[in-house]
């Protein structure tokens, strides 16, 4: 849908092999994201979450775990 830096929520979860729970409980936690307006859809940066991850103590394994 936006490409391969830019991804929707599903899009996010298969490029990091997470779960949408997990990635509610990142979310939760400050993975960063974008919306245009309150109430519209997250969108993610992927260089970015992925810099946060690293940052907050996170590392790939064969999924990202802490």
């Amino acid at each position: 849908m936006f490409g391969e830096e830019i991804l929707n929520g599903k899009q996010l979860c298969e490029a990091l092999g997470i779960s949408t729970t997990i990635l509610s409980g990142l979310v939760k936690n400050g993975l960063p994201y974008h919306q245009l307006t309150a109430n519209s859809r997250k969108y993610y940066d992927l260089a970015e979450v992925k810099a946060w991850l690293k940052e907050a103590g996170y590392a790939p394994h064969t999924k990202w775990t802490k």
